[in-house]
């Protein structure tokens, strides 16, 4: 039975038993601070576990996109394991519970899979006898096939959290017993690969807190999920979840890849390390391709961190399987040719995802060998001394300097017996490995606080928008109903002029923070008060306004008048359009390769993040703009819409990377020429965007661009700005703005000129006193010590200097100083004879730079430093000391 077959008898399965069949949430979290991925079934539907919203059905099934890489050293050589996966699902809010979800999963497993039931095992949490007795008495397992484990087992999650959490029952099937320990082993090891845990049935009851108090949900549900790839395993009768057929499609097209660079074919079976290698390959190919499909790309932070991990990790065993150069970029399209049916998002953007890898491959290659000759030169000195543990510290300077990655790192110490100092490296990494999560300004919620159940407690705010409209949410509202007040997280029955407070009401104008579009910010006023709106942010299904009371007082339950800063909501306006015009002229210009991947949408200026694997030129930038106004001067109707989110797709509109849609979705199109998914305000036509000027054009990461541009009044205060600046240059210099590049260009000519005049006077200056500074040498044992100060010179005139002195005095020692204010440039130049007694010029710059209160090195003899100026004759008074040590054996007191 193939892969696909299975997707579909499981999502038939149960849309047949009345559940809504959903497609899967973006593998890329935009809004979650705990995780940069999905990992789990469940976890698009927490908020309605927790009755913070409304589920999309009673009973939901889905197959869902997940990514997880805390298990990635054991990705190809355990049969399991895997960095992405495709989790099977089925949901329950409030509908069925333990028993309903028992019998169904009984039901497929027994009847539409038919696994032979002498293969079934079957735990439950050590408490739960009343999923015990389900499976024994109303399922018919005997209590010999059935075990209780504990919270590492049977919980969900073993981790504690403040999210959704219950006990949980496993379906386990045995592999075998040639696949388990010598001398046997139970249900639940962890050493072998006998037993496969294949269902886990998730009885959703409660919320943790942090002290382990359990607070049950407004309804218990239930979340079940079964991993695609080992149920193919199972189905298909493989040893690893990567010979399984869509999988193994990728692996074989990976090894053909390698074969161009062996002198000898390698055929999958072989070998086992090499097959172990190519299993990860295919396993880190398939994570990449699916991230990059969600519009990740390689950085060194948050999920592109993730993803140039995977890529550098694969092009390493694919270097160990024979590979020479890059090879993952010409194997990426195999798995959109395999999984692109599923999935067509994978099929998107091919041609730029593969330069885009091979650009990385590139780059890690061209230090890789520098990284592993660094790492064993680190590990012999640890080992000579019987040590085991690679210093973090150490690991860290390998992925700083090199790009090799800690699971490089750990897999090049397990190849050595090797642990890596993990807590040591992270230390180290603690500043690169931040999130720069941090939420708009506004309240920081936590699932279980008093402010956070208060606000689910209260009725949904009611948006006043129509979403057919551009401008989508009214400028103001007559009156709307101040339900709930609180200040300090706590709640308030009134606020009083000067305190933060923040407000819940009925219904609201204003327009929340997200989709790259900031908050509208204006004001609340009541009959005795007014409250002035900083920000709006969105909760689950309600609005959050943060702000302070400017006058008077404000009491829950009050009626207020709602007025939005129209004017700045205006230029907002002008720049979320002109977004969509820029992203459409990029387009045009560049190819459909270009998505957007990130944006600033604000009152003053606009930022669009794209992909784009090089540079945008001048030329192309003006053809962007150019383009730009003439569809703003064009006047185009702007219309919003709202189809299903499948109808939109089908239609081609484009839609945001890895962002989160209803089922029902809003579309903003322009004219012809532009159509995307939305949820923001916009002009009615593009003509009262006014103009456009692009600013900054930069790399953000490999293969993402950022374009920086100002629209509106905006734009024309730029262009005052500018002239403004313009004019005050053309008065300094005397000239017109026609003449002034030319004037420039003359002055730049000036001054190189007498750069080099001064430089001409201070060489003739320093020729006039070589023969004083021969004469002042003081003889010191076999050589002579030339120490002065020659105030002003740099370095370039020092050592000129010195190539003099060491020409004349072959057994010199010239130690020159130019002092620059409180600081001095120091060198140290040694004559060939004073070179051949032993003497290094870096030794004695690092001790005389010392005393002089700094610092310096060098080769055998030159060396450079640095120093204070006050303290420059104490330094050369040190030189000679150490001089008449090195030279006369003398003791120099």
């Amino acid at each position: 039975m193939t892969t696909q077959q299975l997707r579909e008898l499981f999502l038939n399965f149960f849309e047949d038993r009345n559940h809504l069949v959903r497609p899967s949430a973006p593998l890329v979290l935009h809004d979650d601070p705990t995780s940069f991925f999905t990992s789990a079934g469940m976890q698009p539907y927490m908020a309605a576990f927790r009755g913070e919203e409304e589920p999309p059905a009673p009973r939901v099934a889905s197959i869902q996109k997940c990514t997880r890489t805390g298990d990635i050293e054991l990705v190809g050589y355990r049969n399991r394991y895997h960095t992405f996966f495709e989790m099977l699902g089925n949901f329950s809010f409030g509908d069925y519970f333990k028993q309903g979800a028992i019998e169904l999963a009984w039901e497929f497993v027994t009847e539409v899979l038919q696994l032979p039931r002498e293969r079934l095992w079957f735990t439950v949490y050590w408490e739960d006898d009343e999923a015990e007795q389900i499976w024994h008495k109303h399922i018919g397992i005997p209590m010999s096939r059935i075990r209780r484990l504990g919270r590492a087992d049977n919980w969900w999650p073993k981790l504690r959290w403040e999210g959704p959490c219950g006990p949980c029952s496993e379906i386990f099937y045995d592999l075998g017993e040639e696949r388990g320990c010598p001398g046997g082993c139970e249900v639940g090891c962890d050493r072998c690969e006998r037993y496969l845990e294949l269902w886990n049935l998730v009885f959703q009851m409660y919320t943790e807190a942090e002290d382990g108090t359990l607070m049950p949900l407004p309804s218990p549900g239930i979340d079940t999920g079964m991993g695609l790839e080992r149920l193919a395993l199972v189905m298909q009768d493989k040893r690893f979840t990567a010979e399984t057929d869509e999988l193994f499609f990728i692996l074989s097209s990976s090894l053909e890849q390698i074969n161009q660079f062996r002198t000898e074919p390698y055929t999958y079976g072989q070998n086992e390390a090499t097959d172990a290698e190519l299993r990860v390959i295919a396993d880190h190919l398939r994570a990449t391709t699916f991230l990059m499909a969600d519009g990740v790309v390689p950085t060194n932070e948050g999920p592109g961190y993730v993803l140039r991990r995977l890529i550098r990790r694969a092009h390493r065993f694919g270097r160990q399987a024979g590979a020479t150069e890059p090879f993952l970029y010409q194997a990426l399209p195999a798995v959109a040719e395999v999984m692109g049916g599923t999935y067509p998002e994978l099929k998107d953007g091919l041609d730029y995802q593969q330069q885009v890898v091979k650009t990385e491959e590139q780059r890690f290659a061209s230090t890789l060998a520098g990284g592993i000759d660094l790492f064993e030169e680190i590990a012999q000195k640890v080992l000579s001394r019987g040590e085991a543990v690679f210093p973090g510290e150490e690991a860290f300077r390998l992925h700083d300097t090199h790009g090799i990655t800690i699971d490089i790192v750990r897999d090049l110490a397990a190849e050595k017996g090797m642990t890596v100092d993990e807590a040591g490296f992270e230390q180290a990494m603690e500043q690169q490995r931040q999130r720069s999560r941090a939420g708009p300004v506004g309240l920081q919620l936590h699932e279980n606080s008093s402010l956070s159940r208060a606000i689910a407690d209260t009725p949904a705010t009611a948006l006043a928008a129509d979403p057919q409209v551009p401008g989508f949410c009214q400028a103001q509202l007559p009156a709307a109903r101040l339900l709930k007040l609180f200040h300090d997280e706590a709640e308030i029955e009134q606020a009083h002029e000067g305190q933060q407070v923040a407000v819940l009401l009925d219904r609201t104008p204003f327009y929340y923070e997200h989709g790259g579009q900031v908050t509208d910010t204006g004001y609340l006023i009541g009959p005795q008060g007014e409250i002035q709106i900083e920000h709006a942010s969105g909760v689950g299904q309600h609005i959050v306004h943060k702000g302070k009371v400017v006058r008077g007082q404000i009491s829950a339950g009050e009626e207020v008048q709602v007025q939005v800063d129209s004017e700045r909501r205006d230029a907002i306006r002008r720049h979320h359009t002109a977004t969509h015009l820029l992203q459409a002229a990029l387009r045009k210009f560049l190819g459909d390769h270009v998505r957007q991947s990130g944006s600033l949408v604000a009152p003053d200026r606009l930022r669009f993040d794209f992909t784009h694997h090089e540079a945008v030129g001048k030329d192309t930038l003006e053809k962007v703009e150019d383009q730009v106004n003439a569809w703003i001067m064009a006047d185009l109707p702007v219309t919003c819409t709202e189809k299903s989110l499948e109808e939109a797709k089908a239609a081609g509109v484009i839609a945001l990377f890895g962002e989160k849609y209803d089922e029902i979705v809003r579309v903003v199109q322009i004219g012809d020429i532009s159509a995307e998914l939305c949820g923001g305000t916009h002009c009615e036509r593009t003509g009262q965007i006014g103009s456009l000027r692009i600013t900054n054009e930069s790399s953000v990461a490999a293969g993402i661009r950022r374009i920086e541009a100002v629209a509106g009044w905006a734009a024309l205060q730029r262009a005052r700005k500018l002239e403004a600046v313009l004019t005050e240059a053309t008065q300094q210099l005397s000239t017109t703005p026609e003449e002034l590049i030319g004037r420039l260009v003359a002055l730049q000519d000036q001054i190189s000129e007498l750069d080099k005049q001064l430089q001409q006077a201070r060489q003739m200056q320093a020729t006039t006193t070589i023969a004083d500074l021969l004469d002042n040498a003081a003889t010191v044992g076999p050589v002579r010590l030339i120490a002065a100060q020659i105030p002003g010179a740099d370095e370039e005139t020092l050592g000129a200097i010195a190539d003099q002195l060491t020409a004349q005095a072959e057994n010199g020692v010239v130690c020159l100083a130019g002092t620059q204010g409180e600081g001095t440039v120091l060198i140290i130049k040694l004559g060939k004879d004073a070179v051949n007694q032993g003497l290094n010029a870096g030794n004695l710059m690092a001790q005389t730079a010392k005393i002089a209160g700094g610092g310096g090195g060098g080769g055998a003899n030159f060396a450079r430093g640095g120093g204070k100026s006050a303290q420059i004759d104490e330094a050369f008074a040190g030189l000679h000391r150490l001089l008449k040590e090195q030279t006369t054996g003398e003791d120099p007191e």
